[in-house]
């Protein structure tokens, strides 16, 4: 069984440990040691299963043949974290909950996390160290590159090119085709319909008047 450790103590820790168990009980593939972060407040907050092993990782566990998970959301730590690591020797778990569909074409490479639900569509290309978060759909031919975050309901249509480091808010979207580049924040609810270049921030505004009319 591999055993990992998951870096985070907060509500996306606590997700992924409740996949971990309920994948479990299908097929024991994964035993939690613990979990690192400076907050032992939110430790307790979310009542884990699994002891607290501090808020640094010990060097000693890159000889135990154990492998990280990255357990919290925030793109620039996440980067951080994984170059630290990486120089240390610290190898990364790969993740992918029983309920998602993976096509035997696609690939999903190290250290990306799978939440429930997902569709990872014929011939795609998932980069290392990202996150798919529930219900997320990439289309065919698509790639994804290194350490994005993908929220609940994200859909990448058909050859959509997407770099690294990008946040991709609920329910965003592209159209098929699409190349996104590097370290962007696209906003909830938005369909991606040029491309992005990068370090933008996708959104839009706009007025919307709402009018009620009543029953007769």
């Amino acid at each position: 069984m591999k055993k990992v450790i998951i870096v985070g103590t907060g509500a996306h820790a606590s997700e992924i440990e409740f996949y971990i168990q309920d994948n479990n009980k299908i097929n024991k593939e994964i035993e939690i040691i613990g979990y690192i972060s400076n907050s032992v407040e939110s430790y307790n907050k979310y009542d884990f299963h699994f002891p607290y092993l501090g808020d640094s990782i010990h060097e000693s566990y890159s000889t135990k043949e154990i492998e990280i998970i990255i357990g919290f959301s925030n793109i620039n730590g996440r980067r951080e974290l994984i170059q630290n690591l990486k120089k240390r020797g610290f190898k990364f778990s790969t993740f992918i909950h029983h309920t998602s569909i993976v096509f035997p074409t696609a690939e999903v490479m190290e250290g990306t996390i799978v939440c429930p639900y997902c569709q990872i569509g014929p011939n795609v290309i998932i980069g290392k160290f990202n996150t798919l978060n529930n219900k997320v759909n990439i289309g065919h031919d698509s790639i994804v590159g290194e350490n994005n975050v993908l929220c609940p309901n994200v859909g990448l249509s058909g050859n959509t090119h997407v770099g690294n480091d990008n946040f991709f808010s609920i329910n965003s979207c592209t159209i098929p085709n699409i190349e996104i580049g590097d370290l962007n924040v696209i906003a909830p609810n938005m369909v991606i319909e040029k491309k992005i270049s990068s370090n933008s921030t996708f959104f839009h505004r706009y007025k919307e008047v709402v009018i009620a009319i009543p029953k007769l």
